[in-house]
């Protein structure tokens, strides 16, 4: 995205921090809006000072190494596989191949308010992302979650996300897009975005959506209700993956995200390392579902690539079955906060499962009886072994004085 034009305002500080924004929750259009889930961003790109910058050579990277992802870009780095971000924009940084993109009706297609979708388009197909080399084509729905409409600016709203779906569903006989990736969050359900979640599902593509962050102040409701079940969408649409975010370590992560009973999966994201919309690397220092989407994001591109035959179900089974902790799928799974598990790149890429195509994993269940006995195994015939030798060598030197006396015979005779 290129820079404003000459005479248009500058954005303030503020609005051009809207990077931090993470799986918003925003209200269809002419709802009352709510409170936003908030999220620092990934570097402050204002403030030249700010310790937040990393080293671009930096390697240490928690997140990732929790997930395993360095041993799994051994086996494959996203090549060849195409995943669609619908956010607000994605710069064309350095390492990152964007190889396209399209803006949605009233979007300015030329100004990046926001570098949110920059971080996320990073941490997926990054120099320093899950998937290096992952294509990324950019899909913008908005200018700023705090968009300043008097000059003409867009902010997130749900029948942004519609419109960015609809983009993705003409592009797709062009494009050919694997996943779909949007780390944005609506509180209400609304049928127009429900239509086109499900249009946009019955593509043979992956959408991957945020399952929702925790709030310092949130609506009645939102936070969960006594069952444990936050109401965030797209990510509790049918077909949908639902990723959640974890803190390091063994940490409560009610105080970070919201208990979704919708939830597939989970990733860490203290520690993984992304762009900022300024081109400089950055770390992100947050618990968000945002980031989390990005990266399952990437992981499945490590997945399409070393599977390019498999269905987005069975992608998606490989991911469940092979998550940290209780590595069951979906349907198995009870926790609101990380689903089936912590995302393992390495295992799902390497583990010996073979899921149907429509996604179903069969499992044996290994039964220990008291009563149960082997077969014996089969004898073998020995051969040389009394007295079966005797019988044998007896029947080969019969035979063979028997030939002899036939060939001396005729000697004999004269």
């Amino acid at each position: 995205m290129a820079a404003p034009p000459p005479g248009r305002r500058r954005p303030s500080p503020r609005t051009v921090l809207a990077a931090g924004l993470l799986a918003a929750a925003v209200v269809p259009l002419g709802a009352t809006p709510a409170a936003a889930d908030h999220d620092a961003p990934c570097s402050v790109a204002e403030l030249p000072q700010s310790e937040r910058l990393a080293d671009t050579h930096a390697k240490d990277n928690a997140a990732f190494d929790r997930m395993h992802v360095e041993q799994a870009q051994e086996l494959a780095t996203g090549r060849g596989v195409k995943v669609a971000v619908i956010d607000s924009g994605v710069m064309g940084v350095e390492g990152l191949d964007v190889v396209g993109g399209v803006a949605v009706p009233g979007v300015s297609p030329n100004a990046l308010l926001s570098g949110h979708g920059t971080i996320v388009g990073g941490l997926i197909a990054g120099p320093q992302g899950v998937a290096p080399d992952a294509q990324v084509y950019d899909v913008k729905v908005y200018d700023a979650e705090d968009a300043d409409t008097t000059q003409g600016e867009r902010p997130l709203t749900s029948a942004g996300i519609v419109a960015g779906i609809e983009a993705v569903i003409s592009a797709q006989p062009q494009q050919r897009f694997d996943i779909v990736n949007i780390s944005l969050a609506v509180r209400q359900s609304d049928p127009a975005l429900e239509a086109a979640v499900a249009r946009l599902v019955a593509l043979d593509v992956v959408v991957v959506a945020a399952a929702g962050n925790a709030a310092s102040s949130t609506p009645d409701g939102f936070a969960g209700t006594p069952g444990n079940d936050a109401e965030v969408y797209p990510a509790d649409y049918p077909g949908v993956l639902a990723v959640s975010a974890t803190p390091p370590g063994d940490e409560n992560p009610s105080a970070y995200v919201v208990p979704n009973a919708d939830t597939d999966v989970a990733a860490p994201t203290v520690g993984a390392l992304s762009a900022n919309a300024t081109g400089q690397a950055c770390v992100v220092g947050e618990v968000a579902t945002s980031w989390a989407t990005a990266e399952v994001s990437g992981v499945l591109a490590l997945l399409a690539e070393r599977f390019p035959r498999d269905t987005p179900q069975q992608l998606v089974a490989r991911l469940q079955a092979t998550a940290e902790g209780a590595g069951a799928a979906r349907d198995d799974a009870s926790s609101p906060w990380t689903g089936a598990g912590v995302v393992q790149a390495h295992d799902a890429l390497t583990r010996e499962i073979r899921p149907g195509r429509k996604g179903k994993v069969e499992t044996t269940v290994q039964e220990v009886r008291a009563d149960a006995q082997a077969p014996p195994a089969p004898r073998r015939v020995d051969l040389f072994g009394t007295p079966r030798a005797i019988l044998l060598w007896s029947g080969l030197v019969a035979g063979s004085l028997l030939a002899l006396a036939s060939m001396l015979r005729p000697l004999l005779r004269r």
